[in-house]
């Protein structure tokens, strides 16, 4: 399978349409997909961080950040965890203590793991986001520096609200966050 040519189909700021053409068995066939890069930039690029926050607090059990958001392609809120895109120049590290004080108005205070760019629906866009597990602090002013298209809420969850929120049906959850729920109901606590 080879692609033969990409046409870009719409001239947006955060998120633009592509159609390619590719050559797969001797046949031709035409492929939409969005892409928050020009069409120059193919490959494996990590454009996006997903934050997996736990807050550390003196007396109190370790907690899991996420964020309530609404998000008009759902057309109301979900349950997920703090993102964001990297600036240009801007390393995945960096990029995440920004995001984090952005949307929570917490502080980085540890760096457990960062993923490689992973995407998460690549028969749709090319984007790619690595996945830091990261601890924070929080302040009683925690004040959050959102955007105005920004409707974001902080939820601070529990071992057992981590667990009710994971079981929930009805909720609706970000994929990334249920498999991040999933994993510490699996390990019987929140690392």
């Amino acid at each position: 399978m080879k692609i033969l040519k990409i046409e870009k189909i719409t001239n947006e700021k955060w998120l633009n349409l592509y159609a390619a053409t590719y050559e797969h068995n001797g046949q031709t066939g035409r492929w939409l997909y969005a892409s928050r890069r020009d069409s120059s930039a193919r490959g494996v690029k990590c454009d996006a961080v997903i934050m997996v926050p736990i807050l550390h607090e003196a007396g109190k059990p370790p907690r899991l950040v996420m964020i309530r958001e609404f998000r008009i392609p759902v057309g109301g809120y979900d349950y997920g965890f703090p993102a964001g895109l990297l600036e240009p120049d801007e390393s995945i590290e960096e990029t995440v203590r920004r995001e984090i004080v952005e949307e929570t108005g917490m502080e980085v205070i540890r760096f457990r793991k960062i993923s490689p760019p992973l995407f998460s629906s690549a028969g749709m866009s090319d984007e790619a986001a690595a996945l830091a597990f990261i601890d924070v602090r929080g302040t009683p002013e925690m004040k959050q520096k959102l955007e105005g298209s920004e409707d974001i809420e902080v939820v601070l969850l529990d071992y057992e609200q981590v667990c009710t929120l994971c079981d929930d049906p009805d909720l609706p959850l970000d994929a990334k966050a249920w498999s991040a729920l999933y994993m510490y109901q699996q390990l019987g606590k929140l690392a």
